[in-house]
């Protein structure tokens, strides 16, 4: 109902139902934000770049602890489905919120000791094996927080994964490939323009099993650098 100065209605009462529509406004508006924003990772993990120094990569240098979410099953017959939301708010997801039925949260921390393996792999092959879908082609959830003192801009992302993938920070999408990859090499973007801010940063990986990469090579690896290639540390 809307009210006027001519509607015989006291000025005193409109004034007040003009402030209250006004909230109204303001909270509905309020609710087109990340529902979850102040709702981090059961533990954020701390951003800074450039590393003084830093030339060679280590396992400091990506995204090594995870809340990863899965198996969910994919439906026979009806494609990649890469873009079909699975899960309610999937680009907003993080390790605090309910598992859907038949899956479960898994909190994951990857530290490669053996000089032979290339670092920062997180290769949850075998995580989900017990689970009815978990050898299957399935689809799978991994959400991290990053938290940072400062703005970051003009950030690259370095990403990789054997199975189709897709990629969210805040909310937003930044990548996405419909095609799996034999090793993570043959399966590596460069991602620029990436920003950053102040305070927590959400990242989530949705990762899908493509049919031609076998389920033990579920494996991908995520990290940053400035445009001049400098390494962050994320601990």
């Amino acid at each position: 109902m809307c009210w006027s100065k001519n509607s015989g209605v006291p000025e005193r009462v409109w004034k007040c139902a003009a402030v209250f529509s006004l909230l109204l406004c303001l909270a509905a508006a309020g609710c087109a934000e990340d529902p979850w924003r102040d709702v981090p990772e059961f533990e954020t993990l701390q951003f800074d770049c450039p590393v003084p120094g830093g030339k060679f990569l280590d396992d400091a240098n990506f995204v090594c602890t995870w809340s990863l979410l899965g198996p969910l099953a994919q439906t026979p017959g009806e494609g990649s489905r890469l873009h079909t939301e699975h899960v309610a708010e999937e680009a907003l997801l993080n390790g605090n919120r309910r598992a859907p039925r038949g899956c479960f949260w898994r909190r994951i921390s990857v530290r490669n000791d053996d000089p032979e393996l290339p670092p920062g792999e997180v290769d949850f092959s075998n995580v989900f094996q017990s689970r009815p879908q978990g050898g299957k082609k399935s689809v799978f959830y991994a959400c991290a927080t990053l938290k940072c003192s400062r703005d970051y801009r003009g950030m690259v992302l370095h990403a990789a994964a054997c199975g189709q993938v897709k990629i969210w920070l805040n909310g937003l999408t930044v990548y996405a490939r419909e095609h799996g990859a034999e090793n993570l090499r043959a399966g590596a973007a460069k991602l620029e323009g990436i920003r950053l801010h102040e305070g927590c940063n959400r990242l989530v990986v949705k990762y899908m099993d493509d049919g031609k990469t076998e389920p033990w090579k579920r494996k991908f690896s995520i990290r940053f650098a400035d445009a001049t290639g400098n390494l962050s540390v994320i601990r």
